[in-house]
């Protein structure tokens, strides 16, 4: 009677066993048709540009101040950042590049765990430009402002002095910190 109590005790908690497995339900497969916010619309274009980002400084609304923008360039150098700024509005189209002479070039790495890229920085340059918007003392002040951020910032320049047409507009030019409210009349 033993064996027999065991071996039913053994098939029912074999069956109870087999109860409480998860069960499989047949799914259909999902489908491949055009979806939006799914993970493949997500894998970037292996064909796309790579840019670098850069920041573009630009009057404000109020013209106390500038803005600062990111945008994404193919090659971070003079004639992409005039370009830039004149896609902002910041300076007039058809400013041209006349000149960029840099001096007091040193390298620095760049910082991070594990870069080993180097930032090339320069004590000084001189920045020559065809025109700079001067209609009213305010325009130039905030358009040189918005020149010299952002050449010194994007470039690495301690001090930067523009020209226009070769005469000094700002001469000893470096990073404003307080960009957002240069003008507090």
């Amino acid at each position: 009677m033993k064996k027999f109590m065991l071996c039913l005790t053994g098939v029912l908690f074999a069956l109870s066993m087999t109860a409480c497995s998860p069960t499989q339900k047949e799914t259909e497969p999902a489908a491949t048709e055009a979806s939006t916010g799914g993970a493949s619309d997500k894998v970037p274009d292996a064909t796309a540009e790579v840019l670098e980002m850069v920041s573009i400084y630009t009057p404000n609304e109020d013209n106390n101040g500038l803005n600062q923008m990111m945008d994404g360039v193919a090659v971070v150098d003079a004639n992409s950042l005039l370009d830039k700024l004149i896609e902002y509005g910041a300076l007039e189209e058809g400013t041209e590049l006349l000149s960029l002479e840099t001096e007091g070039e040193a390298e620095n790495t760049a910082a991070g765990p594990g870069s080993t890229e180097a930032i090339t920085t320069y004590e000084s340059a001189v920045l020559d430009l065809s025109a700079i918007p001067d209609d009213t003392d305010l325009d130039k002040e905030l358009a040189v402002a918005a020149v010299g951020n952002t050449f010194t910032e994007n470039l690495s320049i301690k001090h930067l002095t523009i020209t226009v047409n070769g005469e000094t507009v700002s001469e000893d030019f470096s990073f404003r910190s307080d960009y957002q409210t240069l003008i507090t009349d």
